[in-house]
């Protein structure tokens, strides 16, 4: 029963982490040659700033329509299948979408009502760009959610294939979608910076109506073993609609609460940021916003790699340990084993990412200094918050909503408390220091819960997090002394150069991560492979 838990937590894992890495992997890539059609610095910046004040709110608006509902009816489909109540299951299902598809209608009608406020508080040099690209998004609001809850769906059935497929398809057609009618309006028809950027934002519809299309296929091709179920299910129960819908919310306000602590987070920067700075320093607007670019548009749009793969973890460990709550021997076993892939997987990609620091910000937004300096810390930061989202959706798997609406309050009740002091004497350094202390106080907590539920005491021993961190810091030491030895190397600091030499470097360290790994036998451990057999048939 454990090797099958494993399996299906390594399979899930897999195709979430498929879609989900890859498709924010093809959203950064798509940046350099986007940015290069607005021509200079200055263009790059303010279309940045703009993307980003439109997009932080609107990841809000998403999350308040999106995030907890599919989350929580994930969960509930995932109990209701463990009990062979798949009747029930459909009827949820059906209600969600129902349901769904008018919390998107409101979403999308609050955020075009708010997008003139939000742009206003927005650290950008035109509030009215900022309105225009933040309406834009709101087609995209209105849809998402009914996307969402069918992925939902699968994700209940512990079916994440489609799940990982449809994001990379979503991700495609919204990339083709910006770069062509940038191109169009900016370089060809020569409109304002403004009108492009509204474009490439509008483009979040033109992706979400394309994965649309691919689930609903899917979801029919699907029909025939969705029949077979019922088939064998039991009886449906006697619940009403009003029931259902008071289910939905019931489950899902704690997952979207917890869902947007990273988006509040996010939105506390930018919402004082820019008062701050005007209060204790000189600049003018357009510096201010040149620094939030550099320390939360920019390095947002590379650490988000690092968040996609621990939602594809805890997504994938959601369903699995909501299904086991009865046997709390197998609800433990599945806590370890995610925080073994979690340690063994995410650790050594945070690590090469932030040495790298450097090179991947000149890569892709042109060689500056400074902000590559933000970029390393930003993402050391980003490893907290994703330990952070992985902790607490295993703590609301446990159905321990209360604990995780309290514990995102007294985080996001730090990040204020300590944003004013340290943005005042550090200024952007000061923002990120703020949101890795208010987050790692909480993710701390988290884990001790976790352990002590795990009914283990010491931190070495659960999940092999000892051998783990062993590991992971004679990785971090040699590849330190490797980065050092690289830096003799006759290269300047220009985009080709630096994408020379992060090949350079990346080869040769994720052949020591494998080294290392293989020599203390990781591969046994975090995903349970055994190198001679080579069996993967769970994929």
């Amino acid at each position: 029963m454990k090797l099958i838990l494993k399996n299906k937590m390594l399979a899930g894992t897999f195709w979430m982490s498929f879609g989900s890495i890859f498709s924010r992997v093809l959203g950064v890539l798509y940046l350099i040659p986007w940015l290069l059609m607005f021509g200079s610095q200055s263009n790059q910046y303010a279309a940045q700033a703009l993307f980003n004040s439109a997009y932080n709110a609107y990841a809000l608006f998403l999350a308040l329509g999106t995030s907890g509902f599919p989350t929580a009816i994930s969960r509930k489909i995932a109990i209701y299948n463990s009990e062979n109540r798949f009747y029930d299951s459909r009827h949820l299902f059906k209600a969600a979408l129902v349901f769904m598809t008018i919390s998107g209608l409101i979403c999308g009608g609050l955020f075009y009502f708010f997008a003139p406020l939000i742009a206003a508080h927005s650290p950008v040099s035109d509030t009215q760009a900022a309105s225009l690209t933040i309406r834009a998004l709101v087609p995209a609001l209105v849809i998402l959610p009914v996307m969402s809850v069918i992925r939902g769906w699968f994700q209940g059935n512990q079916d994440l294939k489609p799940f990982g497929i449809s994001q990379l398809f979503e991700q495609l057609a919204r990339i083709v979608f910006i770069m062509l009618m940038t191109y169009l309006s900016f370089n060809l028809l020569h409109l304002s910076l403004a009108v492009a950027v509204a474009w490439s934002t509008f483009a979040a519809f033109v992706g979400a109506v394309v994965s649309l299309i691919y689930l609903w296929r899917y979801y029919q091709q699907k029909r025939s073993f969705y029949q077979q179920q019922l088939q064998v299910s039991r009886p449906a129960g006697n619940l009403k609609i009003k029931q259902l819908f008071w289910q939905i919310i019931q489950e899902a306000l704690p997952f979207v609460y917890v869902g947007s602590g990273i988006t509040l987070g996010q939105l506390i920067d930018q919402f004082t940021f820019k008062s701050i700075m005007q209060h204790s320093t000189s600049f003018d607007l357009t510096k201010i916003q040149n620094l939030f670019t550099l320390f939360s548009a920019n390095p947002t749009k590379i650490t988000t790699v690092i968040i996609s793969l621990a939602i594809a973890m805890s997504g994938t460990t959601l369903p699995l340990l909501a299904s086991a709550q009865t046997d709390h021997q197998k609800a433990a076993a599945v806590i370890q084993d995610n925080f073994r892939m979690l340690f063994g997987l995410l650790a050594p990609i945070t690590i090469i990412l932030a040495l790298l620091a450097g090179q991947i910000n000149t890569i892709f937004f042109g060689y500056n200094a400074h902000g590559g300096w933000l970029l390393f810390w930003s993402i050391l930061m980003t490893f907290i918050q994703a330990v952070f989202t992985d902790v607490f959706t295993m703590v609301q798997s446990l159905g321990k909503h209360r604990l995780a609406v309290i514990l995102l309050t007294i985080t996001l009740i730090l990040k204020l408390i300590l944003q004013y002091p340290l943005v005042y004497f550090f200024h952007d350094y000061g923002a990120l220091l703020a949101t890795a202390l208010a987050f790692a106080v909480t993710m701390g907590y988290c884990l001790q819960y976790l352990m002590n539920y795990s009914q283990i005491q010491r931190f070495s021993q659960f999940a092999d997090l000892g051998l783990l961190t062993k590991v992971n810091l004679l990785f971090a030491l040699a590849v330190t002394l490797l980065l050092a030895a690289l830096k003799w190397l006759p290269l300047g600091v220009g985009r080709l150069d630096c994408l020379i030499f992060s090949i350079i470097f990346g080869v040769p360290a994720l052949l020591l991560y494998l080294g290392l790994a293989y020599w203390y036998g990781l591969p046994q451990i975090v995903l349970k492979l055994n190198w001679k057999k080579k069996s993967y048939k769970h994929f």
